[in-house]
């Protein structure tokens, strides 16, 4: 997903607005998604329910640091045991 979901309606803004509060460093998405779920004042349509999955992903998704690759070469395999 390359832009955020933008919300349409009352409940998808009210979605929005309570996982953007409870969003902290670290955060796990099954604890946010859930606490969001519990948290809304109206029963979640399967429409809300899946704007909210595609929006937390969107908001929760880090992007992925490349990890500098170190060459070993033969020679120190074979002097590390």
């Amino acid at each position: 997903m390359d832009r955020i979901p933008e919300p349409t309606n009352d409940h998808e803004r009210t979605i929005a607005e309570a996982l953007d509060s409870k969003l902290a460093p670290n955060c796990l998405y099954e604890s946010i998604v859930a606490e969001v779920v519990v948290s809304m004042p109206f029963d979640m349509s399967i429409a809300d329910t899946q704007f909210l999955f595609n929006y937390a992903h969107w908001r929760l998704a880090r992007p992925v640091k490349k990890q500098p690759t170190r060459e070993v070469a033969l020679d120190d395999l074979n002097r590390s045991g």
